[in-house]
């Protein structure tokens, strides 16, 4: 790779499975982040174990790249299967972590120093002084949180920040601040034997380990002693589309643009990846030229509806 090719903007796209991986990989993608069971905040049907050494040999093999999210936070009883799991990614030679909780973040940092570290989306940066804070605590990376919305912010966070960026550019958006959301916590409460833990817990679901119920894409109704005063999908905030911000994110020096979705189709992580690449690409031809094209408006209607269908069926009963 030259280096002007190497200076430019990454795409990462989201693997819930090795179709999943290999359609974004031939769709322009040049990095794929997935998720470990038990250790990442998605269900675990959209988790790998330990076959994802294969996706990691499968990408470099392909001069390609692969970031595996360490996303929930452990309780102590936690901490054993986390650091047996992180010891198999360093052996696996994965190239990056996406962490969440400090102490995992400095356990990694001192037992593992050549995995790097990315400051997950769950830590919520939204300015300068806390992408420092994780910088040093070992991370190299900060994934800028989805909630903030102020490219003027970003570009302060990029320049004072001292750590480089990535920055979700599609996909949905949590009603909270990215995940930090214990609704499904209080839906279908049932106290049982978890086998990955070897233990009773309250299953609620609880979201930090995957079970989100998108209570927040459902239908609700707000009312009060008079009637009803709205109802539908009230809470349900718009999919990101960030094709138009772009050159901002390029100009102020935003390493990785990464699309949502580990729990989507292959065929949405292929479309979408295939999208972004195209307008990534047509930015580097001439940056002062670049334009949302409208002939990409199929494509992003494609998507959105794909996620409502999602939302329809997956989830939602």
């Amino acid at each position: 790779m030259s280096n002007s090719e190497d200076k430019k903007i990454k795409l990462m796209s989201p693997a819930g499975s090795m179709e999943a991986a290999r359609l974004a990989f031939d769709s322009g993608a040049d990095i794929v982040y997935a998720g470990v069971k038990n250790i990442s905040m998605r269900p675990k049907r959209v988790e790998f174990d330990q076959d994802i050494s294969e996706l990691i040999d499968y990408a470099h093999a392909r001069a390609k790249k692969v970031y595996v999210t360490v996303n929930v936070c452990p309780k102590t009883n936690d901490l054993p299967l986390f650091d047996d799991r992180i010891a198999s990614l360093s052996a696996f030679n994965a190239d990056a972590v996406i962490v969440s909780d400090i102490s995992v973040m400095e356990h990694i940092h001192k037992n593992y120093p050549r995995l790097p570290i990315h400051a997950s989306i769950m830590t919520s940066v939204v300015n300068s002084e806390a992408a420092k804070f994780y910088k040093e605590r070992g991370a190299s990376v900060v994934v800028v949180s989805r909630s903030l919305d102020d490219l003027e912010e970003i570009k302060k966070i990029s320049e004072e920040g001292e750590v480089d960026l990535e920055v979700f550019v599609h996909g949905g958006i949590c009603y909270m601040f990215d995940g930090d959301c214990y609704m499904s916590s209080y839906w279908r409460q049932t106290w049982d034997f978890d086998p990955d833990l070897g233990r009773n817990r309250l299953f609620g679901q609880n979201n930090n380990k995957g079970e989100c119920q998108l209570i927040c894409k459902r239908d609700c109704r707000l009312q009060n002693e008079s009637g009803v005063i709205a109802d539908g999908r009230l809470m349900r905030r718009p999919d990101d589309v960030g094709l138009a911000k772009l050159p901002f994110y390029i100009s102020m020096g935003v390493k990785v643009l990464k699309i949502e979705g580990r729990a989507m189709p292959p065929s949405y992580v292929a479309n979408a990846t295939r999208l972004y690449r195209q307008a990534i690409d047509l930015y580097y031809q001439d940056p002062k030229l670049f334009q949302v094209l409208d002939e990409w408006r199929p494509a992003i209607d494609d998507l959105i509806e794909a996620r409502l269908e999602y939302e329809r069926t997956w989830h939602i009963s």
